[in-house]
């Protein structure tokens, strides 16, 4: 008799055996842990890593209001591992053409779209469903916003007075948008193999029994405005080191000059590596007991980590950032805070009018 596969399975997956067979070989027609799929859900948001892990707070709620849905999210190559690993999402779709041919193909009972890229837009147009909630092109490329909070959001994105004005955060706007009660937590996957990464890190420096602050140095190319000045950092150092704080410096590629610079200068000061995977940077900020950053990817993932947090801000919005009662918010003093420009020339520019004692006493504080 022909072996009768469940397609509807929420764990059936079109091109391998489920997780249930490959770790004991269950036949699928007699399998107990079946778990029926009501329908599909696509999420469409790809850009920017931080943006794309602090989306992650609408899985909760929307879990709970269709519980027995398939979750599959679209996302930028680039920013998959963002998601890897995330147990809300059955499948991680990445924007290649063959995938994009498939959104255009199903049919899907609920697409929520959060991106404003024209990419994006088009993409939400061609899916086929009857429950759309975010942002599209219509034919006349005119953008379709598909509630009040559609329209808000899409307005504040296009006018930086009314971002400044704006007091509601990113994740209420994104529940509104998408018609949910409220929002959950940002979720950060921890994978094994960097778990055990991280744990071996740990006992080279002989972090255990120790208050550690984790210290982001940079805010990538694109947003040197963001970068909170490198003698700041290395005074800060300085500053926690006294105290007999252990102090990790975290960055990435672009970073890389910097810190290595900062270690150099500050042996105390140990760095994390500047070439670190996604998940591998998500374990070794879990060592920290307090981040601090400015308005970046490690910002979000601490926060999603639980961590305690000081977040920096100048060029950017402190009000759209859910603090989730663990961030402490440093605000540049200057008036022309929240202009999102990638570039200034102004002197001192708005980071630099944050000082690292008004950093290091919040650190005690909190601490």
């Amino acid at each position: 008799m022909k072996e009768q596969l469940k397609q509807f399975c929420r764990f059936f997956r079109s091109d391998t055996p489920c997780i249930y067979h490959k770790a004991d070989g269950r036949k699928c027609s007699e399998c107990m842990d079946f778990k029926d799929t009501a329908g599909n859900i696509l999420i469409i948001k790809k850009d920017a890593a931080g943006d794309v892990l602090r989306t992650t707070a609408l899985l909760e709620p929307l879990k709970r209001k269709f519980p027995e849905h398939r979750v599959i999210w679209l996302v930028a190559q680039k920013n998959r591992d963002v998601l890897e690993g995330n147990h809300y999402i059955d499948e991680i779709w990445a924007d290649t053409p063959e995938i994009l041919q498939a959104v255009s193909f199903f049919h899907f009972d609920v697409v929520i779209n959060l991106d404003l890229s024209s990419d994006s837009l088009i993409t939400a147009a061609i899916v086929k469903t009857k429950n759309f909630y975010g942002f599209r092109y219509e034919q006349d490329r005119k953008i379709f916003c598909s509630n009040s909070a559609a329209e808000e959001w899409f307005l504040i994105s296009h006018n930086d007075t009314l971002k400044k004005e704006n007091r509601k955060t990113y994740q209420r706007f994104i529940a509104d948008i998408t018609e949910l009660d409220n929002y959950g937590e940002i979720i950060v996957p921890l994978q094994k193999n960097s778990i055990e990464k991280a744990q071996a890190f740990a006992k080279k420096h002989h972090l255990s029994g120790k208050k550690v602050v984790g210290i982001n140095t940079g805010s990538g190319s694109r947003w040197q405005t963001k970068r909170w000045p490198e003698k700041y950092i290395a005074r800060l150092i300085d500053m926690l080191t006294k105290k007999r704080y252990t102090v990790l410096l975290f960055g990435g590629i672009e970073e890389k000059v910097i810190m290595e610079k900062i270690v150099k200068e500050k042996p105390s000061a140990i760095s994390t590596g500047y070439n670190n995977s996604i998940p591998d940077f998500f374990a070794l900020l879990n060592l920290c007991d307090v981040v601090v950053s400015s308005d970046t990817l490690a910002m979000h993932a601490a926060t999603g980590l639980k961590k305690k947090v000081v977040a920096l801000f100048g060029p950017t919005s402190p009000y759209e950032i859910e603090n989730y009662g663990r961030i402490e918010k440093i605000v540049t003093p200057l008036d022309c805070f929240c202009c999102y420009k990638r570039g200034c020339d102004k002197i001192p520019y708005c980071m630099e009018m944050i000082g690292p004692e008004t950093v290091f006493s919040t650190i005690e504080r909190i601490l």
